[in-house]
């Protein structure tokens, strides 16, 4: 009982601070191919980044003690949900926690999108990732074209608009 009181209280005030922060998709101004990186998944497959090209490609840094992160999860599994079988991969890269951890959690919270481990942080350190959650929109050719540093609520209509016109137009 009582973890679960702290856990609530935890979100109640990353909720509070989240709405009075505009966190959104930021365009890249300069827009770079995404440095490749091969990862295992829950899913017990070994997932390289540049065998997605072609597709739309969200990378996600997170972690699991990570208020942010904990609030984001939900709608990051949402945007998964709505847009799979539209072109959109989702790759949810854990970063510095081992495989139990990980798949513990996924399962705690119902996660069934694509979640790679970075247990020794090598992704992490290479990618410009400034804390988590870090998110980086990908675009079919393989480059950077959004970044978000903070949770954010993936499913808005406008954050949403944007992933689709990258999605249904093959940019």
């Amino acid at each position: 009982m009582r973890r679960s009181v702290s856990r609530a209280a935890l979100l109640l005030a990353v909720f509070l601070v989240h709405a009075s922060a505009a966190y959104e998709l930021e365009p890249v101004t300069a827009p770079e191919s995404a440095a490749d990186f091969s990862l295992a998944g829950l899913d017990g497959k070994t997932h390289q980044l540049s065998k997605y090209r072609g597709k739309v490609v969200l990378v996600s840094f997170w972690a699991s003690w990570c208020a942010e992160c904990i609030y984001e999860m939900p709608s990051l599994q949402a945007l998964s949900d709505t847009l799979r079988n539209d072109g959109l991969v989702i790759l949810a890269v854990n970063v510095g926690e081992k495989e139990p951890l990980v798949r513990s959690f996924a399962e705690q919270n119902n996660l069934t999108m694509l979640i790679l481990l970075d247990s020794e942080m090598d992704t992490y350190k290479r990618w410009p990732v400034l804390g988590v959650p870090t998110a980086f929109l990908i675009n079919r050719r393989g480059e950077v074209i959004f970044s978000v540093v903070g949770a954010i609520e993936w499913t808005e209509r406008e954050t949403l608009s944007r992933i689709r016109a990258l999605t249904s137009h093959g940019h």
